[in-house]
């Protein structure tokens, strides 16, 4: 197979089906449903299979096993969920510093932190059908394929690229979504599949990119939410740009993910020393 015949062949899958899902929209039809509390995403789940006879075609490599959905270490998934929670803290410490982000409360706050902690296992079980495809799906294929051939920082970006592409899909959908928030929306996608790749680089499992997600939509909606129509957070931003989706989150998640990645460069060249 050709350099960056993985990457091209999968660009041109994702153009297909994101018009493919926008044709559907027009027709009235949803690419989103749920089954009792399971959302289903057409999209991933089509992406999935392409992933399939790509892999039985052109004989990537592709196997569960390589990218850890056997193996669960709690250690490195607890911090991946909770690694959300302290990047936000520091974006909420910038923000009262420069007096950007104030606090707000929540109406019966005992009651809203007593019901986020009871969703957490909820959020994990009913995100393996969204979250967890979609990491299997980019992470997990398009990345390790990409990145046979590549270094972390294209493979990564890439991936992260096509990622943004099929998620922002979306915000097309918003009213009064201007360029400037489609393009911040894009970066901030970007980071966050950054965050992803090292996390699976480094901890050889799908399931820390997975715990990673899974955080972020429970801090971030706790905690701060990225649009300031959503009020009920503990934190409101009055810039957008110190928002949980804003520019400077966006700069947080590139240099965590860089840390990862030099945290794991020094624990291969300790292997190689030994």
């Amino acid at each position: 197979m050709g350099r960056a015949n993985p990457f091209f062949l999968f660009l041109g899958s994702v153009f297909f089906v994101l018009l493919g899902s926008e044709a559907l929209l027009l027709l009235g039809l949803k690419t989103q449903f749920f089954i009792w509390e399971f959302k289903i995403d057409l999209k991933p789940a089509v992406l999935g299979v392409i992933c399939y006879f790509f892999n039985r075609k052109f004989q990537i490599g592709f196997n569960f096993a390589k990218i850890g959905i056997l193996s669960w270490n709690w250690l490195i998934n607890l911090l991946s969920f909770f690694s959300p929670f302290g990047l936000l803290a520091l974006l909420i410490v910038a923000g009262i510093s420069f007096k950007t982000i104030a606090y707000q409360g929540v109406e019966n706050s005992a009651t809203f932190l007593l019901a986020t902690f009871i969703d957490i296992p909820a959020t994990f079980f009913f995100s393996l059908t969204t979250v967890l495809l979609e990491e299997i799906v980019f992470r997990g294929f398009v990345f390790d394929a990409i990145s046979k051939k590549e270094n972390f920082i294209l493979a990564s970006f890439l991936t992260s690229g096509l990622w943004a592409l099929m998620s922002i899909s979306d915000v097309f959908q918003m009213h009064n979504s201007s360029f400037g928030s489609i393009l911040l929306g894009f970066l901030n996608l970007m980071s966050i599949g950054f965050v992803c790749s090292a996390l699976l680089l480094f901890s050889k499992s799908i399931w820390s990119s997975f715990s990673f997600r899974v955080g972020f939509m429970v801090f971030s909606t706790a905690l701060l939410c990225g649009n300031q129509d959503e009020t009920n957070s503990f934190f409101v931003a009055n810039l957008s740009s110190f928002s949980s989706n804003g520019i400077l989150f966006s700069l947080f998640n590139f240099a965590f993910s860089a840390i990862l990645l030099k945290l794991h460069k020094n624990r291969e060249k300790a292997a190689i020393l030994k």
